[in-house]
């Protein structure tokens, strides 16, 4: 994923900063901190079965101060809207990333 969206910012430079200002105006738009914001991209990135998404939301909420017991409850509160194959894909992936 990090070629791909290498290659889509050199090839799209404004559409990518575009989308970068309002990503980064939607993360401010309320009072959530970081880490929350994270967490609940987490859960999204599992709902949507979006494997690179739910690995630099799973980065991001560690560089915020997530603790692993954290990102994996945003995972599993995933499980009555995503289902359990969408869970455990990406408990499978929380698990390679956080213990290599």
């Amino acid at each position: 994923m990090p070629a791909t969206l290498d290659s889509f910012k050199q090839d799209f430079p404004a559409v990518w900063g575009a989308y970068e200002q309002l990503r980064n105006s939607c993360d401010q738009a309320g009072p959530l901190d970081t880490k929350t914001a994270e967490l609940i991209k987490i859960g999204i990135s599992v709902a949507l079965e979006h494997g690179g998404g739910l690995v630099a939301h799973i980065s991001q909420a560690k560089k915020a101060g997530a603790q692993a017991n954290e990102i994996y409850q945003a995972i599993l509160l995933a499980t009555g809207l995503a289902g359990f194959p969408a869970v455990l894909a990406a408990v499978s992936t929380a698990k390679n990333y956080l213990n290599p």
